[in-house]
């Protein structure tokens, strides 16, 4: 009766330390799995938040040179402008240097001399208070006695150099002031500033 008992107890000794074991080894390949679930979510993890950090690097990246891209536009409209406006200023006065009343004379001669030519009619020229008398006088030693009776040479405000002609009793005139030249050569300077500035810039 003891030998079966004994072997019994063994038994169930034998059939514990199995189950256990197998419990042991069930326990074992669930944290192992778990433990490889947790390892591939935290790769999936860094994954996307490598690529995440990749993109807005790139984006970042995007953004700034776009940003310099606009910025060295405006520096150089900015620069166009400013040298634009410098030979504006540079040419202006140098056109204001040749328009002398000598220059003025010859070039008043000559256009009054070629409008007598086609019709002899009375004109009046418009300039500048300070121009004025030197005008008169060196026109009227030029032209004699017919520029006085055929000419009237008058001041007008809007002319700071350079003169206006035209008909006496014609509100109409030709214009020569200073600002009308360099309008005129504006417009045929200011392409070619351009495209120099252009080919500079590009």
């Amino acid at each position: 009766m003891e030998v079966k008992l004994e072997r019994l107890i063994e038994k169930i000794k034998e059939e514990g330390v199995t189950e256990g074991r197998k419990i042991s080894q069930e326990l074992i390949e669930k944290s192992k799995q778990e433990a490889k679930e947790i390892v591939n979510q935290a790769k999936q993890e860094a994954e996307r938040i490598v690529n995440q950090a990749k993109q807005e690097a790139t984006q970042l990246k995007k953004n700034a040179e776009m940003t310099i891209r606009q910025v060295s536009r405006d520096v150089v409209l900015a620069l166009k402008e400013q040298l634009i406006h410098l030979c504006d200023n540079i040419f202006k006065q140098e056109v204001s240097k040749i328009l002398t009343p000598d220059f003025l004379k010859e070039l008043i001669i000559k256009i009054v001399t070629n409008w007598w030519e086609r019709e002899n009619v009375p004109l009046e020229i418009l300039v500048s208070k300070e121009d004025k008398q030197k005008l008169e006088e060196l026109l009227f030693v030029q032209l004699k006695q017919k520029a006085k009776n055929e000419i009237i040479v008058r001041i007008n405000e809007n002319v700071r150099k350079g003169f206006r002609i035209g008909v006496q009793g014609e509100d109409v005139y030709y214009d020569f002031s200073d600002e009308s030249i360099w309008e005129a050569l504006k417009s045929l300077l200011s392409p070619t500033l351009l495209r120099i500035l252009e080919e500079k810039s590009g």
